[in-house]
């Protein structure tokens, strides 16, 4: 469970060792909230692609 916290956590924040931006870490955010929420796997992963999309459409990096 560590190894996967760790991953999760590396890949949501970092893109080619540089900070991802504000707009990808909020999406993974979204995501593991519907998640503990118990919501279906799709609209987990559509939740979480939505959010972060929408955020970049209005400019946060």
């Amino acid at each position: 469970m560590v190894l996967l916290t760790a991953l999760v956590c590396t890949t949501a924040l970092l893109e080619a060792h540089e900070w991802a931006g504000t707009a990808r870490p909020a999406g993974v955010l979204v995501g593991g909230v519907m998640a503990w929420r118990k919501a279906p796997f799709l609209v987990v992963v559509l939740g979480a692609a939505g959010s972060t999309a929408l955020l970049r459409l209005l400019g946060v990096p």
